[in-house]
């Protein structure tokens, strides 16, 4: 096909009727705009309409849209998504006999009823499009690789009215935007690759009324009165709560979509057939409350303030590029009830689980919804809102020392090294542009990158409702069962550096050989911790911490692992769409491999109650919160293999579950360019848990100097034909109740040996030639004294965990 820049093939241009006019025409909009003020307009109103009242202009393209490539340039670095194509599309993928690609612009002028000047836009498709881009680079002097291709299908559009596009003094803008029946795949090099693909993608979000304007920050999205704690008087110094909820606080949104893994059928690259397979599902969908989101000028920060990378201070220089913050609440069941203009689709809800037969007539599956979030704890000014991340900044970086430097383990402060060895800390990092020798190809730090940095995120929320969905075959979803308990996973002071590099993940066409291609290689820091009143050292913190615990929400009691804190590091991280080698499922899917990587959580294990228990005082000196089981700490070095494969459909052990398989490599040594590894094991308790290597340390909590660890564990472990199987009610006749079950095979030491090997195979920087060595551990310690060590040589674990709820509860008096 004939490329061509940005061309219309074919544009016609019509007058409809206005979508605004002095008296704003009531059935044309309510639907869309149900909170804008408008008056119907009358025989005599129709009569005066004319061209100047508003405009439609239907573009059609009947040999498509083309661009040679579409770049976004900050100061330092440019993404270029190149070789665009916009194409009509059937519902399956299939571009031939599609209808032309097609879309409807309109704008018009008029007033709402009070005589506010008002404008309205809107642009929808008139048929299901396709964008398509064959390949995203970020070029360097030593990197012309892609991160992979990308199609886009799919119907919706988008619908403002406001006074003016942007107005920060009109509360009541009305905001629409809807993609619909979508699906976005994503391919790693050529067209004999597979493709995973985001099936029956559905997005909303709609502000009913609220603000969207531009103010000395940047462009700002506003609906209700988020909390600031410090406002003294006015709505936003009130707490959000049932009785205060307004219609006008709410946007409503859905994200949903079936996870997909498939392969090119015939001569269509990109089509969704009875040969794909699905993952998972995921779905969030409802409403929230008193949110603002903000989109500001600067991207990633250098500079020092008083010793401290600080992206606030003002010392702190900013290269160009996105800031981003977001922050709201959302609506629950205590909302709804008090209000009448709330419904049951307002209630906020997470959706995860399984997903239907991919294109087939049977669209079963079985999920568990996550409903009735509501706040944890007391509102603070660094948790205002149960949502809260101040700084989200995504960048192009050069690699050449452009980055904001590490993160302080241990500490809630990100010093620099000294800074953060001196006030207790570990210092973390990983430096950007730098790429080791493992995929074919090496950068000594100057491969440019797509940098997402965030800093002091808070989600202090949870869920007090756990419903099943069953969805029947004709698609009907029922919600067959509801228990009066949640999932807690409120995470306190995010802070990540993401690096995403082009290349390092594809199979040359037709062979078997790596050439390290099309892909994307990962530098990965996050952590999340519970720290003190003083924001600074990891302690214990009931009301303001990283919880994962489940809850008993009729007793408002929960339990789990309480006051934790957690670093994930990976260096030159693979993330590959891994072919399937013919029937074996568990061969294909989405595969991590990272060959320096890191896991260190602490927890202490036991249970409290709840914000809502009448009893609830974090304060309190005379009532206990929390009842403390045992600390745990353990910390995970070395290679690690982690991979997400579709179900096989031939299966008796379960329908549509999520398969998994992985390795770990613990105390491999294939350290290049990350900091914060702890392999001075010859001080391991000595000088604390940081030079002990991967570790287990279990303890009282009266007396944490006594704690029982297994220190310096090496060798290789291997996790095979793994599944989380979601099982309905009454799917299987010998087991009625539903049930989730978590299973798989752990092959420890030399038993690991052909798993490790076959991941080994792929990274042609790293031998396979010693996969296999026996699990060690070094030192078995009670406190600082040793008491022996511990060889593995070989063995083989079935492990297979089921919740499902009682049959039959049995009292429980304390």
């Amino acid at each position: 096909m004939k490329k061509r820049r940005i061309t219309i093939q074919s544009v016609s241009l019509s007058v409809a009727r206005p979508l605004l006019t002095t008296a704003l025409p009531f059935s044309l909009v309510v639907a869309t705009f149900p909170a804008v003020a408008m008056q119907a307009l009358d025989d005599r109103d129709l009569a005066g309409v004319s061209g100047k009242d508003g405009l439609t202009i239907n573009l059609e393209a009947t040999e498509g849209w083309n661009a040679d490539a579409v770049k976004w340039q900050p100061d330092a670095a440019e993404v270029s998504l190149n070789t665009i194509n916009l194409d009509g599309v059937g519902a399956d993928g299939t571009m031939a006999g599609a209808a032309p690609a097609a879309a409807t612009f309109t704008v018009d002028a008029g007033a709402d009823a009070d005589g506010t000047p008002l404008l309205g836009l809107g642009l929808h498709t008139d048929s299901r499009v396709r964008v398509q881009a064959d390949s995203i680079t970020i070029p360097s002097a030593s990197n012309s690789r892609s991160m992979g291709a990308f199609a886009f299908d799919f119907e919706g559009g988008i619908d403002l009215v406001n006074s003016g596009i942007f107005s920060m003094g009109y509360n009541k803008a009305s905001l629409l935007g809807e993609i619909r029946d979508a699906d976005l795949f994503y391919r790693q090099g050529d067209d004999t690759n597979p493709w995973i693909a985001m099936h029956d993608f559905a997005l909303r979000w709609e502000i009913p009324e609220g603000i969207l304007g531009v103010d000395n920050q940047g462009i700002v999205h506003r609906a209700g009165h988020p909390y600031d704690p410090n406002a003294v008087s006015g709505p936003s110094s009130e707490v959000p709560t049932s009785s205060n909820i307004q219609a006008s606080d709410l946007i409503n949104l859905a994200l949903d979509f079936d996870l997909i893994y498939g392969q090119k059928v015939g001569a269509e690259e990109f089509r969704v057939t009875n040969n794909a397979r699905g993952i998972m599902h995921f779905g969030f969908l409802g409403s929230i409350r008193d949110a603002e989101l903000k989109w500001m000028p600067g991207g990633v920060w250098q500079g020092a303030t008083g010793g401290v990378f600080d992206p606030y201070g003002a010392s702190a220089v900013t290269s160009e590029g996105l800031r981003f913050s977001s922050q709201w609440d959302y609506v629950n069941l205590d909302d709804i009830a008090a209000n009448s203009f709330l419904s049951a689709d307002n209630e906020f809800r997470w959706r995860l689980g399984e997903t239907a037969d991919v294109a087939s007539a049977d669209q079963s599956r079985v999920n568990f919804e996550l409903g009735d979030w509501t706040m944890w704890g007391e509102r603070t000014e660094r948790k205002p809102s149960a949502h809260y991340f101040p700084l989200i900044a995504i960048d192009v970086i050069n690699g050449a020392g452009q980055g904001p430097g590490g993160l302080c383990w241990g500490h809630g402060t990100n010093f620099q090294a000294a800074g953060c060895d001196s006030a207790g800390g570990q210092f973390m990092n990983i430096q950007p542009g730098r790429i080791g020798d493992y995929y074919g190809f090496s950068h000594e730090g100057d491969s440019g990158a797509l940098a997402i940095m965030a800093r002091d995120g808070q989600l202090q929320a949870y869920s007090r409702k756990v419903r099943l969905l069953e969805r029947q075959s004709d698609g009907e979803t029922v919600n067959t069962r509801e228990f009066d308990w949640g999932l807690i996973y409120s995470l306190a002071n995010i802070d990540a550096n993401f690096y995403l590099y082009p290349g390092g993940t594809r199979y040359d066409s037709g062979s078997a050989s790596y050439v390290g291609g099309d892909g994307i290689i990962a530098d990965i820091l996050l952590k999340s911790q519970t720290l003190d009143a003083s924001n600074e050292l990891q302690t214990q913190n009931w009301d303001h911490g990283t919880h994962l615990m489940i809850a008993d929400t009729d007793a408002s009691m929960g339990i789990g692992f309480m006051s934790s804190s957690f670093v994930v590091a990976g260096n030159d991280t693979r993330i590959w769409v891994k072919p399937q080698n013919g029937s074996d499922y568990y061969s294909g899917g989405v595969d991590i491999f990272s060959p320096e990587a890191r896991f260190n959580y602490r927890a202490t294990f036991g249970g409290g109650l709840l914000p809502g228990h009448p009893d609830y005082d974090p304060d309190s000196t005379s009532r206990a919160q929390t009842v403390n089981g045992a600390n745990l700490d353990m910390n995970l070095e070395g290679l690690v293999n982690l991979r997400f494969s579709p179900s096989d459909p031939a299966s008796t052990a379960g329908n549509n579950y999520l398969g998994f398989s992985g390795a770990l490599s613990l105390g491999a040594t294939h350290s290049d360019g990350m900091l914060g590894a702890t392999t001075d094991v010859a001080n391991c308790g000595s000088q604390g848990d940081s030079n002990c290597g991967s570790y287990l340390s279990i303890a009282e909590p009266s007396q944490p100097q006594a704690a029982i660890k297994l220190a310096n564990i090496t060798g290789d472990l291997a996790f095979t034909e793994g599944r989380v199987d979601i099982v309905g009610t009454s799917e299987r006749a010998m087991s009625p109740e539903p049930k989730m079950i978590i299973a798989n095979n752990i092959k420890v030491g030399y038993a690991a040996t052909d798993h490790l090997s076959s991941v080994l195979e792929t990274v042609p920087g790293i031998s396979s030639a010693n996969a296999g060595q026996p699990v060690i551990i070094d030192s078995i310690m009670l406190g600082d004294a040793k008491l022996g060590r511990m060889v593995i040589p070989s063995a083989q674990i079935h492990s297979s965990i089921t919740l499902e709820p009682q049959s039959a509860a049995v009292p429980f008096s304390p």
